[in-house]
């Protein structure tokens, strides 16, 4: 481990921060670096510009007092016009040179720090969908939406501030510090023994604000979260008349943003006044101090005016930096939690010769498979059974049994603990993922659809799927009629989370999209629960004609869905206690049955 660096930086920076910038910078911000570089370049002829003003100033001065009072009128004017051709050129040039430096280099930084920053959310999505399926019960969904917002939003401004204000307040001060050391050495030593003294106090409070940013960015992620609840959960928070609950939550967790923010501000607030008092004593001591050494002839009335010139345009650059620290901290405290979320490593990978699952007949079996969720909760001990090709197996049993586990293991969404999963012979641990899942088409309880069109959510099925491939795939799942009814037809944007559709509608929908897929291999997690009885029945018509040549596993509490599958495995406490047809398990007068007495009693 490398020894912590005790010497002081500008930024404050730790061992770990130095990584993190190092890493920004090599991995994200270097292939722009010839557009970061030609944006320094703009910023020293700023820099330059702006500390020119202190030698105009003086030249101006020293000019003025030595003009002849004493001559006539008309050789003042001409004094007087040959002066301002000197100087009014001089002005213009700097103005349009300061100004156009400062334009090009910050539309040049800015388009560093947001082209950086669109590649850091691009990282943090993939990885995110590269993570495991166990990570989204880990983290609440808002929470990870913060990251993209507000975490991405500190770290944007600290970057633009970074690039912009960092580098070029720097070199400023710099070229105004030689400028005053050119005018009046002795009078700008003043100044340098001044300014350093902010330096510690202000390192002090940085360090403060790197908690209270931490504390206050994962403040906003709760927050979010609790948004997204209530306003998903908005058809029950009226019924039930929870508005009072919901106000009460939600209003607690606003009174801590709000605290939060108060010692993150209050911290904030601390640097510029310190910043405006060492000005204050800085500039009050140049005019004691000039004016003695102008009296006594030491230095001239133009010097004094040009280390003024340089002071006040020094000041709000130096305080610009010292507020510029605050702001550092907080985009470290954002870019440590995405670095955070692109560097969580995903359990669940491909083996290095993993093979694709090609031409899949459907036989599977599970062969002595254990597994326990993170929390040690244990959904199933094992357990063994073997699926023929074109089979269909039903899963049914007490909540918690296992059912929706066997489901996720199948499709890999979670790896097995002991024992293993084969799909024609072959260890699904030893195919690619994509093959895998390719071969699997899922329909669950819980209807994922997307801001989009029918079509679209339809076509997700299978990329590049025909609008007639969708037509037929949309009739199969008794969806085309009541789509034709739409406003648009196929184009009819089913709104977030198809909220536009009603629960049955979205249903069909997600049944005509494992039906595009045409995979041989059909998962159906209480894939007709939303439906009423004139539509399940039309669905279970196609769906007996989807299964035909398919390996089918069927979870439904209705156990009238599932009476026709070729096997029945009851679940209980994670384990197989009973299997068979529908009539044999009828006859055993075991759990199977009785769950079905219930339902019809």
């Amino acid at each position: 481990m490398a020894p912590k660096n005790k010497k002081t930086n500008i930024l404050n920076l730790k061992g770990e921060d130095k990584r993190l910038v190092g890493r920004l910078w090599r991995d994200y911000i270097r292939p722009f670096r010839r557009r970061l570089y030609l944006a320094f370049f703009f910023m020293v002829v700023l820099a330059a510009a702006t500390a020119a003003y202190g030698f105009l100033v003086k030249y101006i001065i020293d000019v003025a007092n030595n003009l002849d009072g004493n001559v006539i009128a008309t050789d003042a004017g001409v004094q007087a016009k040959r002066f301002a051709l000197t100087v009014v050129p001089v002005v213009v040039a700097l103005t349009i040179i300061s100004g156009g430096s400062m334009f090009i280099q910050s539309i040049l930084a800015n388009s560093v720090a947001l082209n950086t920053i669109g590649n850091l959310q691009k990282t943090m999505f993939a990885s995110i969908h590269r993570a495991d399926f166990a990570r989204f019960g880990r983290e609440p969904t808002g929470t990870l939406i913060s990251r993209f917002t507000n975490d991405v939003t500190i770290l944007t401004g600290a970057m633009l501030r970074t690039m912009t204000n960092l580098v070029r307040d720097v070199l400023t001060v710099i070229f105004g510090i030689v400028v005053m050391l050119k005018l009046d050495w002795q009078m700008s030593l003043l100044v340098l023994i001044v300014y350093p003294i902010a330096a510690w106090p202000i390192i002090n409070i940085s360090k403060k604000m790197r908690g209270n940013a931490k504390n206050a960015q994962e403040q906003i992620g709760v927050i979010t979260s609790q948004l997204g609840e209530s306003f998903s959960g908005a058809r029950m928070v009226r019924t039930y008349g929870l508005e009072d609950y919901e106000n009460k939550r939600l209003g607690a967790s606003f009174n801590e943003r709000v605290r939060l923010y108060l010692k993150l501000v209050t911290n904030q607030a601390r640097v510029d006044p310190i910043l405006e008092v060492l000005g204050g004593v800085a500039i009050a001591g140049v005019f004691a101090l000039g004016v003695y050494r102008v009296v006594g002839g030491q230095t001239t009335a133009g010097d004094i005016a040009g280390l003024l010139t340089m002071l006040l345009v020094m000041s709000p650059r130096i305080r610009a930096l010292g507020t510029l620290n605050n702001a550092v901290q907080e985009g470290l405290a954002a870019l440590h939690r995405v670095f955070n979320v692109i560097d969580e490593v995903p359990t669940i990978t491909e083996a290095r010769d993993a093979a694709l699952l090609a031409d899949v007949k459907g036989a599977l079996e599970f062969d002595n498979v254990s597994f326990a969720y993170e929390d040690g909760t244990q959904a199933i001990s094992e357990l063994s059974f073997k699926v023929k090709p074109g089979e269909t197996i039903a899963l049914v049993g007490p909540s918690g049994g296992g059912k929706s586990t066997i489901i996720n293991l199948i499709a890999r969404l979670y790896d097995v603990n002991a024992g293993s999963i084969s799909i024609d012979g072959t260890d699904i641990k030893n195919v690619t993922l994509m093959s895998l899942r390719n071969s699997m088409a899922l329909v669950s309880q819980d209807i994922t659809l997307f801001d989009d069109t029918v079509a679209a959510n339809i076509g997700f099925g299978r990329q590049g799927a025909s609008a007639e491939d969708i037509e037929v795939a949309a009739k199969a799942a008794a969806a085309h009629d009541f789509i034709l009814d739409l406003a648009d037809g196929y184009q009819t944007r089913v709104g977030e989370g198809g909220g536009k559709l009603s629960g049955g509608q979205r249903q069909r929908i997600a049944l005509a999209r494992a039906i595009l897929r045409d995979a041989p291999i059909l998962l159906l997690d209480e894939a007709t629960s939303a439906l009423d009885a004139q539509s399940e029945a039309k669905v279970q018509t196609a769906l007996y004609s989807l299964t035909k040549g398919r390996t089918v596993f069927v979870i439904a509490h209705r156990l009238s869905t599932v009476k026709n599958a070729d096997r029945i495995l009851v679940l209980d406490d994670g384990q197989i206690i009973e299997s068979g047809t529908h009539a044999a398990l009828m006859k055993k007068d075991g759990l199977y049955s009785k769950l079905r007495a219930l339902q019809f009693s």
